[in-house]
């Protein structure tokens, strides 16, 4: 028998974490997210995200024992905005369990028609702008940092269950040795006129959180599912980053001092904590530092690149984005990194997957957002 428990408190956290271990925990590729970070991220009411909206995460147990997991919000932003009577569920871990699929999603269903709401799309955990949509291509390869991570039959149980795809996003990833974008690019502003109006400076600053989500909720707002981040949720996520990030590999593109563009680059967590367990206590905060501030990791990401509406299709949109990934691409080298993911881009971004496979870099991974009514 398969009883479902409701997330109330950070105590429950625990068992929560521990449904994805029972679920994807013999897999080499799958790595634990740190129990630490979910602590943060999942804790009632614990974030700008879940203050804003009307979500509950629930925990499945057979005997006693976890065996998988799932969240449910109403986000008010993403009915705002796009007014269609959906829901979102995320944070999905599961056995490969008739009865542990069906108790997990009835009671996200039930929570979301409680609501009022008619549809239901995921997985997002917690929204658009965090880790969202389902591994359906590169089960073959670790998952990068902050990257969903699923085997084959999530997508089979998704289906069985009548959800249907909604869009993908894709990952692709590129050998840094193998990349001369740098020199092309230079070669390219040496003769641009404009060249010199164009400048690449480091998000750094009591003003650079701001700028940077002025220009990322400008630029992705035509985007199929976009939702706008709130300054207090930037902060927050700019907070949680600040320990793993190198302070330069935020960048911001500036047009005759005005910010069109950004680039935010991150070292693979992920390769810096695959043999922690999820676990930071005793020692493993020191070993994951040490890890990303003096070794490096082999892989980096690059998760957010892009530029003002109104400036794509532009000669300065364009070359401000090229600008930026070859920054991207001399500093991870520097760093010692050999490859480079950049992830998610929906998959008819062709400006910007142009431009990434230009890099080179070759599509690695699809994630996929389905969707289905209530």
């Amino acid at each position: 028998m398969v009883e479902i428990r409701p997330l109330t408190s950070k105590r429950d956290v625990k068992a929560f974490w521990r449904a994805g271990l029972a679920a994807q925990g013999h897999d080499p590729n799958y790595t634990p997210p740190l129990l630490h970070e979910l602590n943060v991220t999942i804790t009632p009411r614990n974030t700008p995200f879940a203050r804003a909206n009307d979500g509950q995460a629930w925990t499945a147990f057979r005997d006693g024992e976890p065996v998988g997991r799932i969240y449910a919000v109403k986000n008010h932003a993403h009915l705002a905005t796009h007014g269609d009577g959906a829901g979102q569920f995320g944070f999905l871990e599961a056995i490969d369990d008739d009865a542990v699929w069906e108790a997990l999603f009835e009671a996200a269903f039930g929570f979301l028609r409680e609501r009022g709401l008619t549809r239901v799309t995921g997985p997002y955990s917690a929204s658009v702008n965090h880790e969202c949509g389902l591994l359906v291509r590169g089960h073959g390869s670790p998952s990068t940092t902050h990257t969903n991570y699923a085997p084959p039959y999530y997508a089979a149980r998704l289906e069985q269950l009548g959800f249907r795809p909604a869009k993908d996003i894709v990952g692709y990833e590129g050998d840094l040795r193998a990349s001369r974008l740098p020199e092309r690019v230079a070669r390219a502003r040496a003769k641009w006129r404009g060249s010199p109006d164009l400048t690449l400076r480091a998000a750094v600053g009591p003003d650079a959180v701001a700028q940077i989500n002025d220009v990322y909720n400008d630029g992705w707002s035509g985007n199929w599912g976009a939702v706008p981040v709130t300054i207090e949720e930037a902060r927050f996520l700019a907070e949680l980053a600040q320990p793993i990030l190198p302070r330069d590999w935020t960048v911001i593109a500036d047009w005759r001092g005005e910010p069109i563009g950004v680039l935010t680059m991150a070292p693979d967590v992920n390769q810096a904590i695959q043999d922690l367990g999820g676990r930071l206590a005793p020692f493993g905060w020191a070993k994951m530092l040490w890890r990303l501030k003096v070794t490096g990791t082999p892989r980096v990401r690059v998760p957010v690149i892009g530029v003002r509406r109104g400036w794509r299709g532009t000669r300065v949109g364009a070359m401000a984005a090229a600008a930026l990934l070859a920054d991207a691409v001399e500093k991870a080298r520097k760093a010692g990194a050999e490859r480079l993911e950049v992830s998610w881009m929906l998959d008819d971004n062709r400006n910007v997957i142009n431009l990434v496979a230009g890099m080179p870099a070759s599509l690695s991974k699809v994630w996929r957002i389905y969707e289905r009514e209530l």
